[in-house]
């Protein structure tokens, strides 16, 4: 006689998966890359669950139903459970910042998880992973074991992938990531060794996917996710437009290249228009940190990636009031604290660009100083990086070589003794010196914001 199973949990947590699915698609309909992926793990869940439901079915009245059709059902649970450990990898990996390590693994586990789905398919035709009797009784075949082995591999790796890429996920999401990936390994053990005839193997995960949705992020930062996707809409759309117009052969490196910097200088110019006093500063520093970069004998190419950097280093203002960043009165406590969180925001930002690597250096390590009394991590010497050191020095260079609302542009040797007084406490001595030479050189001081 087969064995009846109690499937009470499964159709709670379908019922409750499907309340979460429905809340995705209600309150978060504006979603970021990692949320859509989230949203397909949710559908995985649902759809498991179910099927678990189905299966389970047919397996207890397995002298009644046909052999071929529990095999058929079996089957497409297995796909549904390859596919939600598949897709709660990619889900892991939606995360993280898109290197050529990170795209190469990405395209391994898709070709594998293609051919194991091949595999299920060709067992419907052999048996070699499992197959029916007449008597509707479960016969594993010498293989069974990858049924339960794939789903838990892609599990594990996703572990793997958090635990190399700590610093891309905020701790709320690490332990609510590292809280599913427990529960779908204790779901199984406790319905194999505890509680044989009570299925939980989903229904374990499915519970840790509300704290996984109270980790996903707001709905205001969807919003500013929105804004760009729109901006990379527009230069998907002037990538296009190129392509139209131009008529010589140029490789599609260059043209994404191009287009990557006029969005850029598009954005740099949109972030200036938020304070009334620094139009034009993103693109002084830019050109300031290039200058400094080449001098320090630097590639053409790391030469161009510090002037990008430079251009969005203060993209976190972005997440700024403008009553607050435009106020000319003395800042509140709390006023304060929100300007100290611009470089943690654009480095939030700045992290889902792809394009050019490391491009959120300057905009979180530009206000750390060399003596470690900065923000916002205070970090010191050596340990900020290069690019950020110098991103910096020309950040501060340009502030005193600019209007403000409270004065006008600083003496030129003015600039210069607050440069030399800073080195090694403020600036790095390497890149202070350099601007030490800039100035000596500019003797008509047209070095500043004209």
């Amino acid at each position: 006689m087969n064995l009846i199973y109690n499937i009470d949990f499964e159709i709670v947590g379908a019922i409750y998966v499907l309340v979460i699915y429905a809340a995705l698609s209600i309150y978060y309909s504006n979603q970021s890359e990692v949320n859509k992926k989230f949203k397909l793990v949710v559908k995985c869940v649902l759809a498991a669950e179910i099927m678990d439901i189905v299966t389970a079915v047919t397996i207890s009245y397995g002298g009644v139903i046909p052999p071929k059709l529990n095999i058929l059902t079996n089957t497409v649970y297995f796909v549904l459970a390859f596919s939600l450990g598949y897709c709660f990898l990619r889900y892991v990996e939606s995360y993280v910042h898109q290197s050529v390590s990170m795209i190469k693994s990405i395209r391994v586990n898709k070709i594998s998880y293609l051919l194991l789905l091949a595999v299920l398919v060709l067992n419907m035709f052999t048996g070699f992973l499992f197959t029916f009797n007449e008597n509707g009784e479960y016969i594993h075949g010498s293989l069974y074991l990858i049924v339960y082995i794939v789903p838990l591999y892609y599990i594990l790796f996703s572990a793997v992938v958090l635990v190399r890429n700590q610093r891309f996920f905020k701790t709320k999401q690490k332990l609510s990531i590292s809280v599913y990936i427990i529960m779908c390994f204790l779901g199984p053990v406790m319905q194999m060794v505890l509680f044989p005839d009570i299925l939980l193997s989903v229904f374990t995960p499915s519970i840790a996917l509300l704290i996984i949705l109270f980790s996903m992020e707001t709905p205001d930062y969807q919003l500013l996710m929105k804004t760009l996707a729109e901006l990379d809409d527009l230069r998907k759309n002037l990538q296009i437009e190129v392509k139209k117009q131009t008529k010589q052969a140029e490789d599609r490196r260059e043209k994404v290249e191009r287009l990557s910097e006029q969005v850029i200088l598009t954005l740099a110019k949109t972030i200036d228009a938020k304070d009334k006093y620094t139009n034009g500063h993103s693109e002084r520093v830019a050109a300031y940190s290039r200058e400094i970069a080449k001098r320090m004998g630097m590639s053409e190419q790391e030469q161009q990636e510090i002037y990008y950097m430079g251009l969005l280093h203060d993209i976190g203002k972005i997440g700024i009031s403008d009553a607050i960043i435009n106020k000319t009165e003395k800042l509140t406590d709390e006023e304060y604290r929100m300007i100290l969180k611009h470089p943690e925001i654009g480095e939030e930002i700045l992290a889902t660009i792809s394009e050019i690597p490391g491009i959120s250096i300057g905009a979180k390590y530009h206000h750390e100083k060399y003596d470690g009394t900065g923000y916002p991590g205070k970090v010191a010497g050596e340990n900020i990086p290069l690019p950020a050191r110098i991103i910096g020095i020309a950040d501060a260079y340009d502030a005193m070589a600019s209007k403000r609302s409270y004065r006008d542009v600083l003496p030129q040797q003015v600039v210069r003794e607050e440069i030399e007084k800073g080195r090694g406490t403020q600036f790095a001595p390497e890149c202070a010196d350099v601007m030490l030479q800039m100035i000596d050189e500019d003797k008509d001081y047209q070095m500043c914001e004209q």
